[in-house]
């Protein structure tokens, strides 16, 4: 990385479900999942029951990276999950549908996938792990 370069990487967080859910990405979106640690670490004093939970995962896909984890047990009893969405831009209007009809399969619909007033397709929902996400696919004209 030059001096002056900075990188954004999302870092998201979940209910003790990281690992199903990172799978369930890589699947979708042909990433390939990274486990770097789990709650086993003694420093870490986890629960038994947490100790095979993910602590710190990278996850890749297209030339992109996320990062992610399972909440603490204390913290995940809270809601861990903000005002921040991912938004997908596709430039394949076939494959755009397909993700978003895998990514948001068992998750609440905000917006239906379609063509909008201003002429982009998109749509919108959080997926079954708690996850916003945002898809678009830009009008083509």
């Amino acid at each position: 990385m030059s001096k002056n370069e900075i990188t954004l990487t999302p870092y998201l967080h979940f209910h003790g479900n990281c690992e199903e859910a990172l799978n369930t990405y890589q699947k979708i979106l042909d990433g390939k999942v990274e486990i770097v640690q789990r709650y086993d670490n003694p420093a870490m004093q986890a629960p038994d029951y947490y100790k095979n939970k993910i602590l710190h995962a990278k996850f890749h896909f297209a030339n992109y990276d996320v990062y992610a984890s399972d909440a603490f047990p204390v913290r995940a009893e809270n809601d861990v999950n903000s005002n921040v969405a991912l938004s997908l831009s596709l430039s394949n209007l076939e494959m755009a549908q397909k993700v978003y009809y895998l990514l948001s399969e068992g998750g609440k619909i905000g917006v239906p996938f379609a063509k909008q007033f201003w002429g982009d397709w998109h749509g919108n929902f959080i997926d079954r792990f708690g996850i916003r996400w945002m898809v678009n696919v830009e009008n083509d004209k």
